[in-house]
């Protein structure tokens, strides 16, 4: 019987698959990386890593709250963490990593807890390896909190050190998590394993949208190598040929002590149809990219593109999105009230914005979500639908419910296969309705989720070949490790969260020229920017904070802007109507006057109008649009301007390519255009 119903699951899967391939048929079938590229570690030697030699090489010599055991795992001694010691500052043990630099580390341990943490609802104890960035930041990535009564088990943290941490700055630390609420944990057998860089790496420029070569588009198809064995005895290459031929169609072979190279094909006289393009050095085989040349009709067809600027293209409209976080008032489709949500709707058109992302809306089902999305499309606002929780263990909601009858019985979607199925049929039929923008499908989740999300990124393109998936992350550092994962980046500076701290409104403009960056600038980018009060002791943006914040992302290259949070922890939890009136107004205003922008929000970049700057300091970006010459410049602060009144105030000059002189005022932390 049990083998029966796994034949029946294989046939229902198989069917799903060519029903989703039959509503994709109208677009051409997606390219991009076929696969991720498979990883090799080595050791990084750590000194007693089992505490065989007591705690020679750790520090400090004397740790509160340490001792040695012999209740080891293996070996003779252990370490113990006694939770219930009173101490005047948090108990740590570390180990130095003097020698280690930037790159991806696994590091294994094992634990053993006992009544670990007490009654307390958070304390415990963790381990993170700790480093300093090079202006002095100290980054701490750690595992979860241990707590509780947990036999021997193996743990595992990865870790990602940047490429501008400070040299001979990591290091291992065991530590407390929280008071000393009670309890111990034993600690042993420490592992630590370097992922080796890939013999050579690759990375599509263009096509920059899942492969997608117009034929009426740049007919030059670029890939980013770049060469790690330095020692290698042959060059790398990179061979074209067609889908299922052996005949490349082209190929090039990189210059030799090169480390970073773009290798370029004229497509001009490619016939219409798929391509892989594959790098390699010596045996190595990176996976291939599949391009596929369209014709023009077949882009224009498209529901979403992206040109070569990054511009995206919805319905065929050159369009630069501003949109709107969001939520409704009701967790469950059972207490959706489409009176109160349908005026939300109409409210969020007096900004006016032209995109919703609806976080608390994906347990709705499909009549539900059908009438939200009409109503959506009635007033010119286009959704992104969040699957960004769409794994192993998605509860079977409403929507589930009706896609997957057969899972009638079930809590939870616990196989990766029935949540596959999930994601092509929920595909099948949004993708049918109008206001549909695309997938959201990653919030602020760390590298070690990649694999998870690219599988994710090759369900929906298969199934909805033209809608892209968007993903934001808090951590700019390690979004080169996501390029292949999505369709769209960016990301979240929050710089008036935990106003304390002091940062500049100019942490938008870097973390946008960070995610340009982590595509070399292929990618489109669409940012979030600050609508929220963080703490207590924080307070809402004023609007020419939202106007300076917004300008400095487009400066650095942002091709559309979100805004959180129109809904929970956002406006919506602003108690007092009028407050909550007086900032929503602020936004609009803000968002007014970037609409009336739209044309140079979407026009190429045009740096030869601009021939000097007074000041090198400023930060600047210059557009041709509709016969005008538009330039949004900031000049940026490394520290929040308190009292904009007391800043230094410079008049900039722009000397034109024609000779004319514009100019404007700019202070520290200021945006403006002209």
């Amino acid at each position: 019987m049990k083998s029966l119903r796994l034949a029946q699951w294989y046939w229902l899967a198989a069917a799903v698959v060519l029903a989703s391939a039959a509503r994709a048929a109208e677009a051409p079938v997606a390219g991009g990386l076929s696969a991720l590229p498979e990883q090799t570690v080595e050791a990084v030697p750590l000194e007693n890593p089992g505490f065989e030699s007591a705690l020679e090489g750790w520090l400090p010599k004397n740790p509160m709250a340490f001792s040695l055991e012999t209740a080891a795992r293996t070996g003779k001694a252990c370490v113990k963490l006694d939770c219930a010691q009173a101490t005047p500052y948090v108990p740590g043990l570390r180990q130095l990593l003097k020698d280690v630099g930037p790159g991806i580390y696994i590091l294994r341990f094992w634990i053993r807890t006992e009544g670990l943490g007490g009654t307390s609802r958070g304390d415990g104890a963790r381990v993170s390896i700790e480093y300093l960035l090079g202006d002095g930041q100290r980054a701490w990535p750690s595992t979860e909190v241990f707590r509780g009564t947990h036999d021997w088990r193996q743990e595992e943290l990865r870790v990602f050190l940047p490429p501008d941490m400070k040299p001979g700055s990591a290091s291992i630390s065991i530590h407390r998590y929280g008071g000393a609420s009670g309890g111990h944990a034993l600690f042993d057998d420490f592992v630590l394993e370097r992922v080796r860089p890939l013999p050579v790496e690759a990375f599509l420029l263009y096509p920059n949208y899942r492969g997608y070569l117009p034929e009426d588009g740049p007919a030059r198809v670029r890939l980013w190598i770049k060469v790690n064995d330095a020692q290698a005895a042959q060059r790398a290459t990179v061979e074209v040929r067609p889908v299922g031929q052996s005949t490349p169609t082209a190929s090039a072979q990189l210059e030799p002590g090169g480390t970073e190279q773009v290798v370029e094909f004229d497509a001009s006289n490619w016939p219409l149809g798929r391509y892989q393009l594959e790098a390699r050095l010596g045996g190595f085989r990176h996976p291939a990219y599949l391009v596929h040349k369209i014709s023009a009709e077949q882009r224009k067809n498209l529901a979403v593109w992206f040109d070569q600027h990054q511009v995206s293209h919805v319905r065929g409209k050159p369009t630069f999105l501003l949109g709107l976080y969001n939520t409704t008032r009701h967790f469950y489709a059972e207490q959706f009230n489409f009176e109160e949500e349908f005026a939300r709707l109409k409210k969020m058109t007096e900004a006016p914005v032209n995109a919703n992302i609806n976080y608390w809306w994906w347990p709705c089902g499909l009549e539900v979500r059908k009438r939200y999305l009409e109503q959506m499309h009635n007033h010119g606002l286009w959704y992104l639908d969040c699957v960004n929780n769409v794994f192993p263990g998605f509860p079977r909601t409403a929507c589930a419910a009706e896609l997957l009858p057969e899972a009638a019985q079930l809590e939870r979607l616990d196989q990766q296969q029935m949540v596959d199925l999930y994601l092509e049929r929920l595909a099948g039929k949004m993708r049918e309705l109008p206001a549909l923008l695309g997938w959201y499908v990653m919030d602020e989740r760390s590298f070690v989720e990649v694999p998870r999300h690219f599988h994710l990124l090759r369900v929906l393109r298969r199934a909805d070949p033209d809608h892209p998936t968007y993903g934001v992350s808090n951590l700019p550092h390690e979004l080169p490790l996501w390029r292949d994962a999505l369709d769209v980046f960016g990301t979240d500076p929050y710089p008036l969260f935990n106003m304390k701290l002091g940062q500049p409104l100019s942490l938008a403009g870097q973390w946008t020229r960070a995610t340009v960056d982590a595509t070399h600038g292929s990618r489109p980018v669409w940012m979030v920017i600050q609508f929220f009060q963080g703490w207590s002791t924080d307070r809402w943006p004023t609007a020419e904070e939202l106007r300076t914040m917004s300008l400095m992302a487009i400066v650095e290259g942002a091709r559309g802007l979100f805004y959180w949070s129109f809904g929970n922890r956002g406006l919506m939890s602003v108690a007092d109507p009028k407050q909550q009136e007086q900032y929503w107004q602020r936004l609009v205003k803000v968002t007014r006057e970037l609409r009336a922008l739209e044309p140079a929000l979407v026009a190429p970049d045009a740096p030869q109008v601009v021939k000097s700057v007074s000041d090198p300091r400023v930060r600047w970006r210059a557009r041709l649009a509709e016969g005008k010459c538009y330039i949004f410049a900031y000049l940026p602060s490394e520290k929040f301007v308190a009292d904009p009144a007391k800043a230094e105030t410079v008049t900039v000059q722009f000397t034109l390519a024609d000779g004319q002189v514009v100019a404007c005022k700019l202070r520290p932390d200021l945006a403006e255009w002209l």
